[in-house]
Parts: structure tokens; C-alpha cells; sequence
């Protein structure tokens, strides 16, 4: 369960990352947009995962919320039901409405620390991520890449995760997450609006079920 849960964060930590780094490199470059606290960002994904010694990839599709400094959202709607709850608490899972999963922070020490570089990265500082990553920006008038790879291999927080390559020209397109084992991820995100923080009443009961 933690292998699957950290998909979701590793994306959401290379969106954070994309969307806050300095004004500075943005000249003659594709600007991806800010997300600032108060808004949100809501879209659909369609996932890909590449897994050793199986020979088609096993493929998903659903919808995401992301709500800086308060948690990601993550719904599978193909091929079944669920529900994944990122906060500063720890992490939930949900299959087909019922609780399959709950880890507090406080049990994972490695998901806190992998929390506070994404939520230094959303809030404006970018700058923690280079206490994880190497961090290589790419940038051109119409498309940017960010590859971030481990500065620790035995780093437990990124369970194998050798390298993370996002790309988009203003919000995040892609995500291609690499594991030392060969296995390999890519999420490609489409329909999304970025605008006031709205959640409903059931995405907050999620993230209140997550409280610290």
C-alpha cells in the first residue's frame, strides 16, 4: 500500500516544485502557473504502470484535487473504485467506499519528511527540495521538464524511486516516476482549472478524517 500511495505525493511534490520556482528563469521560458494558498487545482489523470514480468501495462484513469497546505486527493474511477487522502496527517485509502489502508505521519516518518518539501515547495520555497533531489530544469518558449533524481539511493522516504521527470507548458502534463527495480509510472493529466479553494462537503470530510 505505501508503494502505491507515494505515486500520487511524488506527483504532487514535482507540481509543487513546478509551479513555485523563482521568477528569474522564467525569461524567454514556458511560465508554468502559480498556485497559490486559497486555490486549488482540480483535473483528470490516466495512469500507466510498467511492472517487471508482466507483459501489458496495468492502466487507470480518475480525477485529483490538490489543495496546497492541506492534502491531495486522489480518485481511481477505472478499472474500480478508490480513494487516496495525502495531508500532513498520513495517508488514507478507500476501496469501493470502505477504508483499506490508514497510516498516521507519526508511523511514517519517512511520509513527514516527504510532506515538508512538499509543502515548503507549494508555499513559495522550493528551496527543500534540493535536501532530497538534484534538480535539472529544462526550459524552452513553449515546453519545460524538471528531472528530479534522489541525492540518497537508500533515501526510505522514496521506496526505490530513482528518478522523477515532469513536464507541461503551463500546468503539469506529465509525470514519469522511475524504480531501481525497472518498474515505471506515467500519469498524464488533462481538463485541469486551477481557481478558489472550493472543496465539497465530502472531500472535506476526507481531509478531516486526516487531521493532525
Amino acid at each position: 500500500m505505501k508503494r502505491r500511495a507515494l505515486l500520487p505525493l511524488a506527483l504532487a511534490l514535482g507540481l509543487a516544485q513546478a509551479l513555485t520556482l523563482p521568477g528569474a528563469a522564467w525569461a524567454q521560458q514556458a511560465r508554468p502557473q502559480l498556485l497559490r494558498p486559497g486555490e486549488e487545482l482540480r483535473g483528470r489523470f490516466t495512469q500507466e504502470r510498467r511492472l517487471q514480468g508482466f507483459a501489458r501495462p496495468l492502466r487507470s484513469a480518475g480525477d485529483f484535487l490538490l489543495l496546497p497546505g492541506r492534502g491531495l486527493i486522489w480518485r481511481g474511477q477505472t478499472p474500480f473504485a478508490s480513494t487516496l487522502v495525502i495531508t500532513p496527517g498520513g495517508i488514507l485509502q478507500l476501496l469501493d467506499g470502505r477504508e483499506a489502508m490508514r497510516l498516521p505521519a507519526a508511523r511514517a516518518p519517512g511520509l513527514g519528511r516527504f510532506y515538508e518539501v512538499l509543502a515548503g515547495a507549494m508555499s513559495g520555497d522550493p528551496s527543500q527540495l534540493g535536501q532530497v533531489f538534484n534538480v535539472d530544469w529544462q526550459a524552452d518558449a513553449a515546453q519545460w521538464r524538471l528531472l528530479l533524481t534522489p541525492l540518497r539511493g537508500d533515501d526510505p522516504a522514496l521506496a526505490g524511486i530513482t528518478a522523477i521527470q515532469v513536464s507541461g507548458a503551463r500546468l503539469v502534463e506529465a509525470v514519469e516516476v522511475r524504480k531501481a527495480n525497472g518498474d515505471a509510472d506515467l500519469m498524464l493529466f488533462s481538463a485541469q482549472v486551477a481557481g478558489p479553494a472550493a472543496p465539497d462537503a465530502a472531500e472535506q470530510a476526507l481531509l478531516r478524517q486526516l487531521a493532525p
